[in-house]
């Protein structure tokens, strides 16, 4: 009779560590719902260029009544190669250093959560790396849940002159993650960024956005041109490297440079733009031509880019940015994609300048002339505010910790 029992309660407990088995293997897959992604908008840097690093958090197979409550995720990177000079300031108030306010991005749709100012560490001083520390937590009793693709919280790192070619990433080293019930979890799935970083092997001279051209470009006189100088690497990655690289024209009587990438046709002919890098050249022709020349009109047609925002992005997608023209308070300008866009008609009457619309090119002018990037939002046109000073000679000063903007014109 005792034998049975034995053989019993021993078979129950067999049952109860399978079970149990079974419970653990169940949790960590529920865990590894969870994903957290370091990302970077660029994949190839070159010495002195920055990047921006962010976190993705990624619960979107969990069930709508489970996820994160809070997370705190420590970056590593390589410090001989990045530095964080100039993206960070002493805060009084938190006794430490914490990343400026004009080199985090904290999306608007994720007002949901408390977002710490990311901070810098060095754990491990021997190491050879340092780390950033994040920390988000979910508010009124909500959870850490990612609407889209953007990244929680992304931050600068600047790469440091000098350094030689090589690989390198920038990882997630810890985290302290905690569900939905207050328990800590310990699986998930995690990715790093990889990043090369090293002198490309050659730059184009490209016109916006658009691809490489062996063709000159063709612009009318008196009006701004937007180029963009765009650096290929061995590895077949590229990247915009505009502020990077020095700028001048060949013939100043007919282009002039205004600043990296914005260019100002003065007279007719045909002269060149250069990029210099180092030992890295780039090259491009253009030519000036009359407004009245038939060949210019067939081919800025093409160059005329519109984006069309949908209503239900226009109000919540983009940050609002405030704007003051020569001292006076604008209509709010918007964040997008990393780039400020004015409302063209609200700053025009400010600037005292004409404003029209080319019905062959379906794009506003100002002046006369045609606006080659712009975008739509509630039926009102948005220019890049970095056209302003090609197009009217304006001065555009950027504020970075009001996130502000101030246009000075004088006509």
């Amino acid at each position: 009779m005792h034998a049975i029992n034995r053989k019993l309660i021993a078979a129950l407990l067999a049952l109860f560590t399978l079970l149990g088995c079974f419970a653990n293997t169940a949790t960590a897959a529920d865990a590894k719902k969870i994903s957290l992604d370091v990302i970077s908008d660029y994949t190839s840097l070159i010495p002195g260029q920055s990047v921006m690093v962010g976190v993705k958090i990624s619960t979107k197979e969990l069930p709508d009544n489970m996820g994160l409550r809070a997370a705190k995720i420590i970056l590593s990177y390589d410090e001989s190669i990045f530095t964080t000079d100039g993206n960070i300031r002493f805060d009084e108030t938190l006794g430490k250093d914490i990343w400026r306010g004009d080199t985090i991005f904290i999306p608007s749709s994720y007002n949901d959560y408390n977002i710490e100012t990311p901070y810098p560490m060095d754990i491990d001083p021997t190491d050879g790396r340092k780390e950033v520390a994040i920390s988000i937590s979910a508010n009124n009793g909500k959870l850490i849940r990612s609407t889209s693709d953007e990244a929680f919280v992304s931050f600068f790192l600047t790469v440091k002159e000098g350094v030689s070619s090589q690989n390198t990433s920038i990882e997630i080293q810890s985290t302290q993650l905690e569900d939905h019930t207050g328990k800590a979890i310990q699986n998930f799935a995690a990715t790093s960024t990889d990043i090369l970083v090293g002198i490309p092997k050659s730059i184009d001279i490209v016109r916006g956005t658009l691809p490489p051209t062996a063709d000159p470009f063709k612009v009318s006189v008196d009006s701004g041109i937007e180029l963009n100088a765009l650096a290929k690497f061995d590895n077949g990655d590229t990247a915009y490297v505009t502020e990077m690289v020095t700028w001048q024209s060949s013939d100043t009587q007919i282009l002039k440079v205004h600043s990296p990438g914005s260019i100002r046709t003065v007279g007719l002919g045909t002269a060149a733009v250069t990029v210099t890098l180092g030992s890295i050249t780039g090259k491009h022709d253009i030519t000036v031509l009359s407004p009245t020349d038939p060949e210019l009109n067939v081919q800025e047609e093409a160059y005329v880019i519109v984006t069309y925002i949908p209503p239900s992005q226009r109000e919540t997608l983009y940050q609002e940015i405030p704007i003051t023209v020569n001292g006076k308070v604008a209509k709010s300008g918007r964040m997008i994609e990393g780039s400020v866009y004015v409302p063209l008609r609200a700053i025009s009457d400010l600037l005292g300048v004409e404003v029209g619309y080319d019905s062959s090119k379906k794009a506003p002018t100002i002046n006369g002339t045609t606006i080659k990037d712009f975008k739509i939002l509630s039926r009102s046109s948005y220019i890049k505010a970095r056209e302003i000073p090609s197009i009217l000679g304006a001065k555009i000063i950027w504020d970075g910790i009001n996130k502000s903007l101030s246009i000075e014109y004088s006509s």
